[in-house]
């Protein structure tokens, strides 16, 4: 008798990870102590960033949550970019404990940081004097706490759930576009909903191409040794240049403040810094750069052609037609360079678009980054589509097991 399929893991995982985003969502709304919740009733119709609003955690900075996956997303990438620089040997023997240790040393002082500059801008029910103190040093432990509250979910799920700590960035992800759509208007919707469902179905496209390096392995001889090839994804980072471009754009921001405030008297620099914003041309101009800057750095980082050419040295692999050594090492490179520089040009067309509407008027800005939310989305589903995939074959080969 043939026994009828049945994806029990699969059904699992999604069980786990339901409780997991109803445990987040739980926590998105325990409120810090001492913090004014009345007075964070008037903003409750605004938006604010879409793209930091999906890293952080609730949208007024009021909850247990309120400082999000961003400390633990921007000290892991950290970490992964010193071990991506490494020379491969060196790699090879840098054990996964010390990577651990290190991103949770670095998220502890990033999350105390933001914690603290985030106390500062909270509005509290106490005017003054030892009670705001004391509301303002336990708010902070509890932003910190949360944080490595978020860590845990986000490890409990990539181990028994689907989608690791990718599914947390969608719920906050689900949250800015409803509360986005409910709060705009239908001519904004119309023009910045066209512009999105384009940059969705591009992205999708592009997450699932990829451009072949054909390549020779010594080990293959048979009619499968014409197969062989390096994939590069024509997306190559996915979705990281426009969930960090914001971040990284803040670094010009604070360092004209700086210089502004160095130099009072300076026109120039004042004009600067007065500038340097997504509401002019000159901060569309700076955002604009330092989404292709990181585009492409983050490429050759996370590709490394470097530690990819040893790797075919040490294996007696090549690429066709190429001697290895410095002419792979080199093809590679500026194949990564297009690549990176074509995806920077597909994001940046779907996020600067937005940005000249709103400079010339045509929408406000608490839609312009709708678009480069819908790009993350697009980017998550086909993550998500992916695992599911792969753990619905594991089921599929469980009677076999």
């Amino acid at each position: 008798m043939r026994q009828k399929f049945f994806p029990k893991t699969l059904i699992q995982k999604l069980i786990f990870t339901f409780i997991i985003m109803g445990v987040y969502l739980i926590g998105r709304e325990l409120p810090l102590y001492g913090v004014d919740l009345d007075a964070y009733k008037a903003f409750q119709d605004t938006s604010g960033d879409l793209i930091m609003e999906t890293i952080g955690g609730d949208r007024y900075k009021t909850s247990l949550l309120a400082l999000g996956i961003s400390p633990f997303m921007f000290s892991m990438l950290f970490v992964q970019v010193i071990v991506a620089v490494k020379h491969a040997d060196s790699k090879a023997h840098t054990s996964p404990r010390k990577i651990t240790m290190a991103t949770l040393i670095l998220m502890f002082v990033w999350a105390s940081a933001q914690a603290y500059l985030t106390v500062n801008s909270t509005l509290y029910i106490f005017d003054g004097g030892i009670q705001l103190i004391i509301a303002k040093i336990v708010s902070g432990f509890q932003m910190v706490t949360g944080a490595f509250v978020i860590l845990w979910l986000a490890t409990r799920n990539g181990k028994y759930g689907i989608g690791g700590q990718t599914v947390l960035i969608y719920v906050n992800i689900l949250d800015s576009v409803v509360h986005t759509v409910k709060n705009s208007g239908l001519w904004e919707m119309h023009v910045i909903g066209g512009i999105g469902f384009l940059a969705l179905i591009c992205t999708i496209i592009f997450e699932n191409s990829e451009y072949r390096i054909p390549m020779q392995r010594i080990s293959i001889h048979n009619i499968y040794s014409d197969k062989n090839y390096i994939p590069i994804k024509l997306n190559p980072i996915g979705m990281m240049p426009v969930m960090f471009s914001t971040a990284f754009f803040m670094l010009p921001v604070y360092v004209s403040m700086g210089l502004s405030m160095l130099f009072p008297n300076d026109k120039n620099l004042q004009w600067v810094y007065e500038n340097m914003d997504t509401a002019h041309t000159l901060g569309i101009v700076v955002y604009t750069i330092v989404l292709y800057v990181i585009t492409i750095i983050f490429s050759f980082v996370f590709i490394s052609p470097k530690n990819l050419t040893e790797s075919l040295q040490k294996a007696g692999d090549s690429i066709t037609g190429l001697k290895s050594g410095k002419n792979t090492k080199r093809f590679i490179s500026i194949r990564v360079f297009w690549i990176a520089f074509f995806s920077a040009m597909f994001m940046g067309f779907f996020i600067i678009v937005p940005l000249v509407l709103h400079l010339k008027g045509y929408v406000e800005s608490t839609v312009i980054s709708l678009p480069s939310i819908l790009i993350a989305m697009a980017s998550i589903n086909c993550n998500l589509y992916r695992e599911l995939r792969a753990v619905r074959d594991y089921d599929a080969y469980v009677p076999f097991l």
